[in-house]
Order: structure tokens, then C-alpha cells, then sequence
């Protein structure tokens, strides 16, 4: 909680400038009753009506200024705890964005959404309410029971005598709650990623008619958010019920031995309504900072999850190395990776691309094609091997200037709810010349200049208001845009129809404005690029042009039997 609470650092002026004003306006609060208590007694008695008045105005601009006080300490609370989760909110993204994919892997996204959303707003209503009752309940607890020591220290001692058994109180169930709190936030990454799962694949749901499956499986993790959150109640509920029974116990102990003093003589009339009224301060400072806990308990289980992503040293390693004069564009060097570090999911991987060269990668599905396109863009890191890009390690690379090299339209790719022309851009400086010839030889244009906004139509999110050959052409006039100097197409033409896919394909030759991988399961894709890799169970089955392939790889021939119309095509190639 410590490092959450520093957040709170820049502001300490304004904080402190809070608390005084807070602080002030509260002590105005307590002065009320002893004002009161003083009229009743001793001003009252003289019948003097001016005094009464004055009195009377006096009590009025101690509740003015306290209103006005708290008014404008609540106010500058609230500004500061937005700011500071602000400033925490960016430093979460900035962290995530930053993160390795395997790391996203280990937190899981459902809970990356849950830490940066629920989490950071149970620290904001942390830092509002303790700045606001946090100031207020302390001042108003000690302030009375000091002022009930100056009226009558007899009658103060029943109240004293009870703080050790609150402190008890509060104490044990603390212990015992905040575990709780720990456990609830786990089980409500699980409600994320349900919700997330059913909503982004509803249509898949309704197609296939599993509502009643998924409701069953949503009921069955919301019964278990349920019961931790009954748990923490069960533990956290019994605080109000304890602290009230004890403070009403201590408040019917001095109604007793009040009357017992008034009647003796020991006490006046005034002094005891004084001394309810501060009562009742307690009473109500004892409630504030029982919310406070419960917060503070529910903050703290949030504070810890979020530093998890904080102080979590992701950074790829930078290493130092010299570029090897080559005329290699890309080079892979024996390389192995494994997902969960038990069993390699490719190994040996070993081929050469030269530039502007077409590179076809093909292979069944769960063969490795997407691991190689990870890696190359650095979102793994390999586990032996090297990849070189112009004859330098990607390692030595900085990320941003890497992954910049790219064009990429990776499989189950995105648009955003934004413009057309803001989804093919992308943040980037892409003037309009590039952003048509983009779209022209990604065969975009086609639909985009026959709607109504052409490049201004607005794109819901997921490109939602699109066809799916629509879509995957803006994916690949975004990947154009900014003339990378290497194009990734991982399965980027599984929505394009084959004379589409064909006219593409050329169309990337032609040009000649970058080197080209393709990464397909159809033959078709791949069938021209200058060098073909046909990997199986993440090993290299073969390497070579399509002739070379189909004389040598028995793998390639028979996926160009299967769908390419028989051995016919095979040996006519």
C-alpha cells in the first residue's frame, strides 16, 4: 500500500492545504456543542437576550464556516485522488503495454482489465474518503473525547473505558477480512473473462445454440463471486452491530450516571446535552472509520495486484551487437522456443530471406507459422538460436525502432471504433497520397469510396459494421500504410475470395516496396513466393520453390493434391 500511497506525492501541498482546511472546519463542528452547553448553563440563567444573541450569531459562523470548509476540502479531495489514480492508471498501461506476451499469458487479460478498472477504483475511493472522513472522523473522536475529559472526567472515564475493547474489535476482524478481499478479486478476474469470452463470441453462441451451456457455466462463476463476497461480508458485517452495541452500552451508562450527577448537584443540565452531543460524534467517528476499514481493506487487496504489474521487471534484455555486412534480409539461426518451457513448440528452425523477397510459410494448423511471425516482431524471446535483420540481432534492437520495420496483419486481428482513415492509419503520419495507394492496392477501395463518409465512415468496434473480406482489406491497407520495409501476412487472406487474394498478391510484387512473408495454410497463397517453408509439428519438412518442393517434400505434394484438384496440377508443375 505504501508504494500506492506515494502516487499521492506530488500533491503533498495541496494535501496539507486540505487537511488544514479540513481540520478547520471540523473543529468548528466541535465547538458547537460546548458553545451550547455554555449558553445553557451560564448565559441563559442572567436572561441577558444580547448575549444570548451574540451567542446565537457566534454558533451560526461556526456552522457557516464549517459548511463552507468542508465543501471546499471535499471538493480539492476529490480533484486530488482523480489526479493521482490518473497518473496510476497510466503508469498500469504504460507497464502493460510494455509487457512480453508471455507475461500477459501469466497475468491472463481478463485480469489485466479487472486490475486496471475495478481495482484502481477501489484506491480512488481509498484516497477520497480517507482525505475526507480519514481528516474529519480522528479529529471529531479525539476532539470529543478531550472536550468530555474538560467538561466532566468522571462521566469521560465510562467512554475511555471502552476504546480498548473497539481497538480489540476492529483488530480481529481486519485479520481476518482482508484475506477475503484477496480471494474475491481473483474470483472476479474469472466473471471478466466469462463476460469478455460470451460477449465477443455471441454470434458463435447463437449459431451454434449454446445460451443455456454458457448461462450454466456464467451462473456457475458468479455463484462463487458470490460466495467470497458473502464470506467477506459474513466476517466484515459484524463490525457495525459490535461497535454500535458497545458505544449504545457506554451511551445508556452515561444517560445513568448523568442523571445520577445532575440530580446530586455534580453536573449541570447543559453539560450533560454537551456531553450527548460529543457522545454522539463518537458514536458517528467510530462509523466513519469503520467504512474506512472496510475500504482500506477492500483498497489494500487492489493496491497489492496493481503493484504485481507495477514493480514487475518485464524489459526485454538490450544486448550490444555489431550488423555483419550481409545481403540477408532476415536470417533464422537454429532457433528453439517453448511456450511453457517443458516441450519446444518449434525447434531447429533455420532459413534465410533476401530482400524484397516473397518468404511463404506454410503448414497445418498448431505447426509453429505464427510462433516464427512472434518472434521475429520480438513479442517472444527465443529460447536458443538467433534471428538476424540485416544482419543484427533483433536483441539488439530497440523495440520501438524494431517493431517499426513492420507492416503486419496478424490473425484475429482488430479495428477500432474510430474512422476508416484512423483504423488504416493508426497514429501514424500517413499523409492521404499513401493512405489511398494503401487502400487501392489492398483492394479497399473498392467499397470505401461507395460509402457515404468514404474514409470518414465511422468503424464500430471489431469493424462490426463490415464484412469480413471488408474487414481483413482494411487490416492489410493498414499494414501498407506506412511502406514498411517487411510485411507479415499470418493468414491475412483467409476471408479474401481467390481472384482477390491472387490480384494482392501480385499486386505485392509488382511494387516491390518491401520483403514479404506469407503466412497461409492455403497452397494458392504461397504458390508463387520465391521460396517456400513447409513446416510440420514445429520442425522444417522442406525449404524451396514450389517445383523444388513438389519433387522433394512429400508433406507440400500432398497439400497441393488435396487443394489444388488431384495429381494432375502436381504433375504438371
Amino acid at each position: 500500500m505504501r508504494y500506492v500511497l506515494s502516487y499521492l506525492n506530488p500533491y503533498k501541498y495541496k494535501l496539507i492545504v486540505n487537511l488544514i482546511v479540513k481540520s478547520g472546519a471540523t473543529l468548528m463542528e466541535l465547538f458547537l456543542p460546548w458553545i451550547l452547553a455554555y449558553v445553557i448553563d451560564s448565559v441563559i440563567p442572567t436572561e441577558n437576550v444580547p448575549s444570548i444573541i451574540i451567542f446565537g450569531v457566534i454558533m451560526l459562523l461556526c456552522s457557516g464556516l464549517a459548511f463552507y470548509g468542508n465543501v471546499v476540502a471535499n471538493r480539492m479531495a476529490a480533484r486530488i485522488s482523480s489526479d493521482a489514480i490518473k497518473t496510476l492508471r497510466d503508469d498500469g498501461y504504460s507497464k502493460i503495454m510494455n509487457f512480453s506476451n508471455r507475461t500477459v499469458d501469466e497475468f491472463k487479460i481478463p485480469s489485466l482489465v479487472s486490475r486496471m478498472t475495478t481495482d484502481t477504483y477501489h484506491i480512488y475511493r481509498m484516497f477520497n474518503v480517507v482525505q475526507r472522513i480519514g481528516v474529519r472522523a480522528p479529529i471529531l473522536l479525539l476532539g470529543s473525547i478531550f472536550l468530555m475529559v474538560m467538561i466532566d472526567l468522571s462521566l469521560a472515564l465510562v467512554l475511555i473505558a471502552l476504546l480498548p475493547l473497539i481497538a480489540i474489535v476492529i483488530y480481529v476482524i481486519s485479520r481476518r477480512g482482508v484475506p477475503y478481499y484477496s480471494q474475491l478479486q481473483k474470483e472476479l478476474d474469472s466473471l471478466i473473462r466469462i463476460v469478455r469470452e460470451n460477449i465477443a463470441g455471441i454470434r458463435v453462441i447463437k449459431a451454434l445454440a449454446k445460451e443455456k451451456d454458457e448461462r450454466i457455466k456464467f451462473e456457475q462463476v458468479n455463484r462463487a463471486v458470490s460466495k467470497k463476497e458473502r464470506s467477506a461480508g459474513y466476517v466484515v458485517s459484524m463490525l457495525n452491530p459490535m461497535m454500535n452495541f458497545l458505544l449504545n452500552m457506554g451511551l445508556i451508562m452515561i444517560l445513568y450516571f448523568g442523571a445520577i450527577r445532575v440530580s446530586q448537584g455534580l453536573s449541570q443540565t447543559g453539560s450533560i446535552i454537551a456531553f450527548l452531543t460529543y457522545f454522539t460524534l463518537i458514536l458517528m467517528s467510530f462509523l466513519a472509520l469503520n467504512r474506512i476499514f472496510l475500504m482500506y481493506s477492500r483498497a489494500s487487496a487492489s493496491a497489492n495486484r496493481i503493484i504485481e504489474i507495477l514493480q514487475r521487471e518485464d524489459a526485454f534484455e538490450i544486448i550490444v551487437s555489431e550488423a555483419i555486412p550481409t545481403d540477408l534480409h532476415i536470417e533464422f539461426k537454429n532457433v528453439d522456443f517453448s511456450y511453457n518451457k517443458a516441450k519446444n513448440h518449434i525447434e531447429n528452425i533455420s532459413f534465410q530471406i533476401k530482400r524484397n523477397q516473397t518468404f511463404g510459410i506454410i503448414g497445418s494448423t498448431g505447426s509453429g507459422k505464427s510462433t516464427i511471425a512472434q518472434l521475429l516482431l520480438r513479442f517472444y524471446d527465443v529460447d536458443q538460436g538467433q534471428i538476424l535483420i540485416n544482419g543484427k540481432d533483433i536483441k539488439s534492437y530497440d523495440l520501438k525502432e524494431l517493431r517499426s520495420k513492420f507492416g503486419v496483419v496478424l490473425q484475429n486481428d482488430v479495428l477500432f471504433s474510430s474512422t476508416v482513415s484512423d483504423n488504416i492509419r493508426f497514429g501514424r503520419s500517413v499523409d492521404d497520397e499513401s493512405l489511398s495507394e494503401a487502400a487501392e492496392m489492398a483492394q479497399a477501395s473498392e467499397f470505401i469510396d461507395k460509402l457515404n463518409e468514404k474514409y470518414g465512415q465511422e468503424v464500430l468496434r471489431g469493424g462490426a459494421n463490415f464484412s469480413g473480406g471488408q474487414r481483413q482489406r482494411m487490416l492489410i491497407a493498414r499494414a501498407l500504410a506506412d511502406h514498411p520495409e517487411i510485411l507479415i501476412f499470418d493468414d491475412a487472406s483467409s476471408a479474401l475470395d481467390y481472384k482477390t487474394d491472387a490480384d494482392l498478391r501480385n499486386r505485392l510484387r509488382k511494387s516491390g516496396m518491401s520483403t514479404v512473408i506469407l503466412i497461409a495454410q492455403r497452397v494458392s497463397t504461397v504458390l508463387s513466393a520465391d521460396q517456400i517453408l513447409v513446416i510440420e509439428e514445429g520442425r522444417i519438412v522442406g525449404l524451396g520453390t514450389h517445383a523444388q518442393l513438389i519433387e522433394d517434400c512429400d508433406v507440400y505434394r500432398e497439400l497441393v493434391e488435396l487443394q489444388l484438384g488431384g495429381r494432375e496440377y502436381v504433375n504438371a508443375a
